[in-house]
């Protein structure tokens, strides 16, 4: 027995085969197609490829999720999917498949909360970071889902409250990706995206790039300030690639003690988080997919949060 889990990003599919245990058996990525019609084909295609192995399916996007409709609603990059049944986007060959959906973060959460660096935790916060900050909420050992199912949407705080738009997002001033790319930029690598180069520019010292990278850290510790004030966790959790590297976590616990400092109260009274790596890095939500799926089939999760009326 295998399932299907498969990560829809808006620029990348991530798609695995993980065992009954949550073994991952296999593991590619594949361009996401920019229309309904090719997203429909790919999907199917997939399900052709493996359908002797598989028992269900299970996905996952940067979407708002109705569960009981098999429904992204407000996905990122992916308009085109937003209220369509997968059970329809998997075709009427399919329509004895069971499938389930989730939210990115939640499905990033839970398998941290399930196998990973939150098992075990009463509270904590998973912050994983790429071209935005997905994640979620641990409270006296669950996923806190919210009265919408929308906890966890990170990206979308407002960080720098005298900037307009986009631009004074956590989405923006936390982002890896941004990060990574200003550095690029600075350094006059043409491959804006070459996150291996970018590090390698910080490790060595290289004043432009250890400034860019130093501010990027110093945003991140501030989220997490204004976090523990707010929750009071024991532990915090970063991933994503760049969790792979020592000196991104080294930097945020370093930038976290100097916020603190700077409030003699706050320092007074406030006791440190934990702060360690994710246990999955980049295979998150692969495994907090496979992990849901098994929630939903066992009744574990209420399905039955609905939409906000427009």
């Amino acid at each position: 027995m295998a399932f299907l889990c498969v990560d829809i990003g808006g620029t990348l599919i991530k798609y695995g085969l993980l065992s009954e245990s949550g073994k991952l058996l296999s593991r590619n990525t594949i361009e996401t197609p920019k229309n309904l019609n090719d997203f429909k084909l790919l999907l199917r295609s997939l399900v052709e490829s493996y359908r002797q192995r598989i028992d269900g399916i299970a996905l996952c996007a940067p979407a708002m999720v109705i569960y009981d409709e098999k429904a992204f609603y407000n996905c990122e990059g992916l308009p085109f999917i937003n209220g369509i049944s997968m059970k329809e986007i998997f075709g009427p060959a399919n329509k004895n498949l069971p499938i389930t959906v989730e939210n990115e973060g939640m499905a990033a959460t839970t398998a941290e909360l399930w196998n990973g660096s939150l098992n075990g935790i009463d509270s904590g916060i998973l912050l994983t970071l790429g071209s935005g900050v997905i994640g979620g909420f641990v409270v006296n050992g669950e996923l806190v889902r919210g009265a919408h199912h929308q906890a966890g949407l990170f990206s979308l705080i407002r960080d720098e409250l005298n900037v307009r738009g986009t631009q004074g997002l956590v989405r923006s001033n936390c982002s890896a990706v941004n990060m990574i790319r200003a550095i690029n930029r600075v350094s006059g690598n043409e491959n804006e995206l070459d996150g291996i180069a970018a590090f390698e520019k910080i490790k060595s010292g290289d004043k432009n790039a250890r400034d860019i990278f130093a501010q990027f850290c110093k945003n991140i510790a501030q989220l997490l300030f204004n976090m523990q004030l707010t929750m009071d966790v024991q532990r915090f959790v970063i991933g994503g690639g760049i969790s792979n590297e020592e000196i991104v976590l080294k930097t945020i616990k370093q930038k976290y003690t100097e916020i603190v400092s700077e409030f003699p109260q706050a320092q007074q009274v406030l006791i440190y988080p934990e702060l360690v790596k994710s246990e999955y890095s980049n295979g998150t939500v692969l495994y907090g997919a496979f992990y849901s799926y098994m929630q939903q089939m066992n009744g574990e999760i209420n399905q039955e949060a609905k939409k906000e009326p427009e």
